[in-house]
C-alpha cells in the first residue's frame, strides 16, 4: 500500500513522542508498504536526538514543512532559558501572573493545542502530495491532536481512507484533567474529538481505556511495544549484578500528578544508609526541584540529563530496580507509556507507585515484572524494596523468563498491517 503519514514529531525530535512510529516504520517497509512522511522542519521539539535519524528507513520519503514557533514567543515572555511546556500545563499559585494567564489562554482559547498553527502548511503539502502521487491511505498521529484535523479535512475533500492514531487521550489527557478548561472550551474540544473519532475509517489507540473513551466500534488497540532487536542485543550484555551500589533508576520525564517525591522519600526511609544509587534520567525537573532532591538524597542521587535513546536503553538494562509512576488523575487507567514496555523488556524488577486498577499494573502483574503500590501502602512497598535489595546483596538479581514477545513493536506492527490491509479490502 502507498501510505501518507502526517506527524508533527519525527526525528531529529527525540523522546517518547517519536518512538511508536519509528519502531513500526522498518517493519511496514519490510512488509512492502511505500511510505511518505509529512513532518515539521525545525518544530518546537521537547528534545533533540540526532541519532534517531539513522533509524528512519532509507526507503521512506520525508517531506519537511516549516512550522511557526510558539516556543520563540514563550522565550520572549519568560526568558531565553525557559522551555515551552510539553505535556505539562502545571499552573500553581506560585506561578507568576503572566505564566498563569498564558496557561489559561492555552487551555481555554487555543483548541486543541498550539501546534495547530502548523496545520495550514502541512495540509497544503498533503494536498500537493495527493495530487501528484497515488495514495491508498492517510495516517495522522497525535498528540498534538490538532494533526488529526488535517486528516479530517483530507478525508472530506478526497474521500480517502484515513487512520487516526491516538498515542494519548485528547480531552481525557492528564494535564487537562488537572487543569480543567471552562465548559465552553471543553464542549468544543469534545466535539472535535468525537468528530475525528467518528470520521476516521479506523482509530488505533494505545490502551483499552482510551478505546472505551472514544466510544466507536472503529477502534483497535495497538501497544507502543519495545524494539525486540535492540533488547536482544542489550540482554546479551552482562546484566547489572553485584556492584558497589544497588542501582535504582527512573527513566523519562516527570509529569503532573506523578508522586516522585513520595516515591523517593519512601526509598530513602526504607534503605536509609544502605549502599544504593538512585538515578533520575531525563526527568525535565526544574532547578528548584532538583535542589530539593539533592537535599533529600545527598550523594546517593545521580542526575542525568536527556541522552540518546539507545544510551537510555543501556541505562535501563543496567539497573536493579526500575521506578514507574502512574499519574493520580481521572483517566489513569489507560496510561501505557513506551517506557513501560522497555522496562518490561529489560527484565529488571519494576516498582510502580500509583492508583490501583491501571492497565500498566495489569501488564506488570501478567508478566510478573514487579509490583504496584498506592500511596497508602508504604509499609508493603518498603518490604518489596527491602526484598529486592537483599536479593542484590545475595547476587540473586531476579531475571524473568516469561515470553513477552507479543509486546514487541515488531508484533504490534504486524497487527497494524492487518488493520491497513483490512481497510484496503473495503
Amino acid at each position: 500500500m502507498k501510505l501518507l503519514l502526517i506527524t508533527y514529531y519525527f526525528p531529529p525530535c527525540g523522546g517518547a513522542s517519536v518512538q511508536r512510529w519509528l519502531k513500526w516504520l522498518p517493519e511496514l517497509v519490510r512488509l512492502g508498504h511505500e511510505i511518505t512522511v509529512i513532518t515539521t522542519l525545525n518544530g518546537d521539539y521537547p528534545v533533540l536526538d540526532e541519532s534517531l535519524l539513522e533509524e528512519v528507513p532509507r526507503e521512506i520519503k520525508v517531506l519537511r514543512v516549516p512550522s511557526p514557533s510558539p516556543g520563540k514567543l514563550w522565550k520572549l515572555l519568560f526568558g531565553v532559558n525557559s522551555r515551552l511546556p510539553h505535556g505539562n500545563l502545571e499552573n500553581s499559585r506560585d506561578s507568576g501572573f503572566l505564566h498563569r494567564a498564558m496557561v489559561w489562554i492555552r487551555v481555554n482559547m487555543i483548541i486543541p493545542d498550539m501546534r495547530r498553527i502548523w496545520n495550514p502548511r502541512a495540509y497544503k503539502a498533503a494536498v500537493e502530495h495527493l495530487r501528484n502521487k497515488p495514495t491508498d491511505l492517510v495516517i495522522t498521529t497525535g498528540p498534538p491532536h490538532s494533526t488529526h484535523l488535517i486528516g479530517l479535512k483530507l478525508k472530506k475533500k478526497y474521500q480517502i481512507s484515513w487512520v487516526a492514531d491516538w498515542r494519548d487521550p485528547w480531552t481525557g489527557i492528564y494535564y487537562l484533567k488537572l487543569n480543567p478548561p471552562c465548559a465552553l472550551s471543553r464542549k468544543i474540544n469534545l466535539g472535535l474529538e468525537r468528530k475525528v473519532a467518528n470520521s476516521a475509517d479506523m482509530n488505533i489507540v494505545v490502551s483499552q481505556h482510551l478505546a472505551r473513551h472514544l466510544g466507536t466500534a472503529k477502534t483497535t488497540v495497538i501497544y507502543n511495544g519495545y524494539d525486540a532487536t535492540k533488547h536482544r542485543f542489550l540482554n546479551s550484555l552482562s546484566p547489572a549484578g553485584q556492584t558497589d551500589s544497588y542501582k535504582i533508576k527512573y527513566i523519562g520525564r516527570v509529569t503532573e500528578g506523578q508522586k516522585l517525591f513520595d516515591m523517593l522519600n519512601l526509598i530513602r526511609n526504607t534503605l536509609e544508609d544502605k549502599d544504593y544509587e538512585l538515578t533520575l534520567l531525563g526527568t525535565g525537573l526544574n532547578d528548584e526541584q532538583l535542589s530539593q532532591l539533592r537535599v533529600m538524597l545527598g550523594s546517593k542521587l545521580r542526575i542525568v540529563g536527556f541522552i540518546p535513546h539507545n544510551a537510555a536503553l543501556k541505562e535501563t538494562a543496567d539497573a536493579h530496580l526500575l521506578l514507574l509512576l502512574i499519574n493520580y488523575y481521572e483517566g489513569f487507567e489507560g496510561m501505557l507509556t513506551t517506557k513501560l514496555f522497555e522496562y518490561l523488556a529489560s527484565g529488571v524488577e519494576i516498582l510502580c507507585l500509583g492508583p490501583h486498577g491501571s492497565e500498566a499494573e495489569q501488564l506488570i502483574d501478567t508478566y510478573r515484572a514487579g509490583q504496584c503500590f498506592d500511596l497508602t501502602e508504604a509499609e508493603a512497598a518498603a518490604l518489596f524494596i527491602n526484598n529486592s535489595y537483599q536479593a542484590w546483596q545475595q547476587n540473586a538479581k531476579t531475571v524473568r523468563n516469561m515470553d513477552i514477545s507479543a509486546l514487541s513493536s515488531q508484533r504490534q506492527a504486524l497487527k497494524l498491517n492487518d488493520v491497513l490491509l483490512g481497510l484496503k479490502k473495503h
